[in-house]
Formats: C-alpha cells, sequence, structure tokens
C-alpha cells in the first residue's frame, strides 16, 4: 500500500510540475503579447519613425505634380516632410538648389546646361513637364511692329535662363543677332515693370507673366511665340552629395511625383482646381495655359540632344569660358526614376 501511495504521489508531483512550467510559460507569453501591443502604434498615431525632411523649389505651374502630391498628401504617404517653396524663376530655384536652401529644383533644361558648365555635381532626377510658354513681348509705342524692329531696342531678359536661348534664336530667324539689341539683366518682376514703365522696348518672358502684361498693356502691345515650335522642358534638379546621400528620398519624392501624374491624368478638373488655388491663378488664365503643358516625368534620350544643342549655342555666344560641350550622360541620376517608372527611362545607358 505504501509503495502505491508513493507512485500515486510522484505522479501527482510530476502533473504539478507540468502545471507550474506550463503556467509560467504562459504568463511569460501573455506579458510578451501585452508588452508588444502598449508599443505597438494605434490606428491614426502616425509612424514610430518621423518622416524624413525635403526643400523643393517649385515653380508654380512648372511642375504641377509637387503641387498636386502636396495637396493630396502623397508626400506624407511616403514617409516625407515636404517643404515646397515658390521661386520666380529657373534661375533663382537653381540658385537655392546650389547654395544649399533646397534639396531638389525645378528649372528648365537651359537653366541646367548654363550652370552644369560651372558646377558638374548638378544632377537631373526627371522631366516633369513639357511647354510652349515663352514669348517676345514689345510696346507699339517704341516703334515695334514687326520682329526686325527691334534692332537697337532694349529687351529685358533674365540671363542664363531659356529666355536668353529663345530670345537668341528669335533674333537669328528674324535676321538678327544678340548683339544688334541692347539686353537688359532682369528678373521676373524687373522686366514686368520696365516695360510697363516704358523703360524697356520689349522683355522675353514666360507665363503667367506674358500674360498678364497683355492683360494689362492690352493694345498697346504687340506680341510673338519666342520659341518656334519648339517646347522647353521642365527638370527636377538635385545635387551629386544629396542624391548620394539620400537614395532612398529621392526614390520616395519620384513616387510622390508619380502618384500625382496618375492623379492629374485621371482627374484633370481636380489637378487644374488645385494648381489655380496654389497659383492663385483664375478659372479664365488656367482654360489659356493648360492646352501649353504636357505634364509628364519621364527621361528621354531627346532630352541629352536638346541640352546638347543648347551648350553648343552657349559657347558658339560666347557666353561661357568653356569650349567643349559636357557629357551630360554624366549629370543624369537614373537609379530613382527607373525603380519608380522604369519604362518612361529610355537614355541609352
Amino acid at each position: 500500500m505504501n509503495g502505491s501511495f508513493l507512485i500515486c504521489y510522484n505522479a501527482n508531483m510530476a502533473r504539478n510540475k507540468k502545471f507550474i512550467i506550463f503556467s509560467l510559460a504562459f504568463a511569460v507569453l501573455c506579458g510578451l503579447v501585452a508588452a508588444f501591443w502598449l508599443r505597438a502604434p494605434r490606428p491614426g498615431s502616425g509612424p514610430i519613425v518621423p518622416p524624413d525632411r525635403i526643400r523643393v523649389a517649385n515653380i508654380g505651374i512648372y511642375s504641377i505634380f509637387n503641387l498636386i502630391a502636396e495637396e493630396k498628401g502623397y508626400f506624407k504617404e511616403n514617409g516625407l516632410d515636404a517643404q515646397v517653396d515658390e521661386y520666380d524663376s529657373g534661375a533663382t530655384s537653381m540658385a537655392a538648389l546650389l547654395s544649399g536652401a533646397a534639396d531638389v529644383a525645378i528649372a528648365a533644361d537651359f537653366v541646367g546646361v548654363t550652370n552644369i558648365f560651372a558646377n558638374d555635381d548638378v544632377r537631373i532626377l526627371a522631366k516633369v513637364s513639357d511647354q510652349d510658354v515663352w514669348q517676345v513681348v514689345a510696346r507699339k509705342d517704341k516703334g515695334i511692329s514687326t520682329p526686325s524692329d527691334l534692332a537697337g531696342k532694349r529687351i529685358g531678359v533674365t540671363r542664363k535662363t531659356s529666355g536668353e536661348f529663345y530670345l537668341g534664336r528669335f533674333l537669328t530667324f528674324n535676321g538678327l543677332k544678340l548683339e544688334d539689341v541692347q539686353v537688359e539683366d532682369l528678373p521676373p518682376s524687373g522686366m514686368i515693370e520696365g516695360l510697363e514703365s516704358g523703360l524697356l522696348d520689349a522683355v522675353v518672358t514666360f507665363e503667367p507673366n506674358a500674360y498678364a502684361l497683355k492683360r494689362k498693356l492690352g493694345g498697346g502691345v504687340i506680341s510673338w511665340s519666342a520659341q518656334a515650335n519648339q517646347w522647353t522642358t521642365a527638370l527636377a534638379y538635385s545635387t551629386a552629395p544629396f542624391v548620394a546621400a539620400n537614395p532612398d528620398i529621392v526614390e520616395r519624392y519620384l513616387r510622390s511625383l508619380a502618384q500625382a501624374e496618375a492623379y492629374a491624368a485621371a482627374y484633370p478638373d481636380e489637378a487644374r482646381e488645385i494648381v489655380a488655388h496654389s497659383t492663385g491663378q483664375d478659372a479664365a488664365f488656367m482654360s489659356y495655359i493648360w492646352p501649353k503643358f504636357d505634364f509628364t516625368m519621364d527621361m528621354k534620350q531627346d532630352l541629352l540632344l536638346a541640352m546638347e544643342e543648347e551648350a553648343r549655342w552657349v559657347i558658339d555666344n560666347r557666353l561661357t569660358d568653356e569650349s567643349r560641350v559636357p557629357n551630360y550622360l554624366e549629370n543624369l541620376y537614373f537609379a530613382g526614376l527607373e525603380n519608380v517608372k522604369p519604362d518612361t527611362v529610355t537614355v541609352v545607358h
């Protein structure tokens, strides 16, 4: 009987020991689950890691993707705290980039051409739009009724921008040269004031400045397209140090723009309303300007050809001390767009 008792006792002890071990293990597991639950982010509480900051120098309608991405929250969706600041021209936005005041800048291809001569660290992330927006606007009371009447006149333009390039082409197509006119290097605001006051005879400016001048001066001015059916290109630029240190931020920035591009294509009326609100323009201007733009993000081979043509023009007109066209292939940053929209990258590299 004593032997049976001992067997039963030992069996009970073993069962109790297993129960205690199981209970302790279960308690530890519950503790771990509770700790994980307490540390997990609650819905709506936002990410634990703060978003990465990126500063963007924008130029109004020339990159509607920045405006839409900001309005629709695409930057936030991609973990970016984007600061989008407006600039009056590609020259000033590029200056902000190169001075360290911006991480990305929107500017025309010609602005990149002129700046790459002096700064090889400029990097091109993507094309964001094409436009037909440059015009020559001249005062009739200065004796100007045809392009040839511009000879000897004071013409306002912002140097090292597409305006200077298109002024030179416009004069050439009309039998004149840059040396035949008095070029005044002015920011857009200075050109508007100069033409309105009569200190300037003509200006070469882009939209919405040309639109505003023609509305204000009415029949007192005459205008011509400065582009001769060659569209300008707005590009998103950054710098070699920034893209090298932040490839993931660059990719998420471009992904945000791709989302904005898809939204603009699917909802063009809503996109126009966002742009009108962001830029302070009315419906009449939006109807006028929208057909003058092609809002597409890509990186195609013809971009290199256009930049090389512009560089040769800069060299031929002695606007640089350089005598050789740079290899712009080295200034293209492929990785970001190839990860976001690979089919739109057609540059041979």
